[in-house]
């Protein structure tokens, strides 16, 4: 993986690239990890599991694998100087989340995208070296497609990135709003993602996609000693495309909160780790339901996203409330 730092401030970098924390390990990863010191995870350093179909074809399936506290959610993305300073607000001697702090909101918001700016970006950069070492073999339309669709990622990312950019050069923490939702308990899990949830609380399809271009938001859930966090962000320009989500999540009942991100959030689960007490609480199907929700991609996850859509709106449609007292079989919240 190429290392390189993602501040914008690049005189000032002192230090090794070093593999940075997208969930913070003093504070997020180590609750999770407890005494154990290691947590359930994608593990996409590993070699993936090739699984043969009866039409066939072959799936790469990548496992949850144990991995350690000090190696989960890394990335190097940060030199040694901006990964200390970038998230100060929020690292290990920080205080517990604070909704009323535009700084802390910002920061989450800023690590959660950059994170995942950094992933698209070494894949564009791969794919246009291999390109360039091999035109023959990138030019059938599967290629062609994965091409463009990167590249239209990249199109998205890059305003997201310069707003970013120029609030850290001026030390400033505006243009971005946030959702803070408080879940009155201590989750066995935590994430971050940048993705453009197709979906409300109650199925109705969210329009985010406005001439041509998807508008995402800043995902982070994690849990501290006595409760946990969801939240979302998106830029201020962006507000009218999630305001409505952000106005159901702050207003619904905790059990139809929980039924939400049951459904939700393990299709969108490749940064997600999991506690040790929460991957043996589950059944030896319900993680292979998990491991196959994390590993879909493309025309699959879009008709898994259909099915989801039209289970959240079957469960509005139940005036008693009862469907959301049943957890899924996928139960984030033991």
């Amino acid at each position: 993986m190429k290392k390189f730092c993602m501040h914008p401030d690049q005189e000032k970098c002192k230090g090794p690239i070093k593999g940075a924390h997208a969930l913070q390990n003093n504070k997020i990863i180590s609750l999770l990890a407890g005494s154990e010191r290691h947590v359930y995870m994608l593990n996409t350093k590993k070699q993936p599991l090739l699984i043969p179909l009866y039409n066939g074809e072959v799936v790469p399936i990548v496992e949850l694998s144990r991995v350690s506290a000090n190696d989960a959610t890394t990335e190097t993305c940060f030199c040694d100087y901006h990964d200390n300073i970038a998230f100060a607000v929020i690292e290990k001697d920080a205080p517990d989340f604070d909704e009323t702090s535009e700084e802390m909101k910002f920061v989450y918001a800023y690590k959660a995208f950059i994170f995942e700016y950094y992933k698209q970006r070494i894949a564009f950069d791969i794919f246009q070296s291999n390109f360039r070492d091999n035109p023959i073999a990138f030019q059938s339309p599967e290629m062609i497609g994965m091409y463009r669709m990167l590249q239209l990622k990249m199109q998205e990312f890059e305003p997201i990135k310069q707003h970013f950019d120029s609030q850290i050069i001026g030390n400033t923490f505006e243009g971005v709003v946030t959702c803070a939702i408080r879940i009155p308990e201590q989750i066995k899990f935590a994430g971050y993602a940048y993705i453009a949830p197709d979906f409300d609380v109650n199925g109705k399809r969210i329009k985010h996609t406005k001439k041509g271009i998807m508008h995402r938001i800043a995902i982070t859930i994690f849990p501290e000693i006595t409760q946990s966090w969801l939240l979302l962000s998106c830029l201020e320009s962006e507000k009218h495309i999630y305001e409505k989500l952000f106005n159901q999540l702050e207003t619904v009942s905790i059990d139809k909160l929980k039924f939400y991100l049951n459904m939700i959030l393990p299709l969108y689960s490749e940064n997600m780790v999991l506690s040790p007490l929460l991957w043996r609480a589950w059944d030896e199907e319900t993680q292979m339901a998990y491991t196959y929700y994390a590993n879909l991609h493309g025309p699959e996850a879009m008709q898994m996203g259909m099915c989801i859509g039209f289970g959240l709106k079957n469960a509005a449609r139940d005036k008693s409330g009862k469907v959301y007292e049943q957890a899924p079989k996928i139960n984030l919240f033991l």
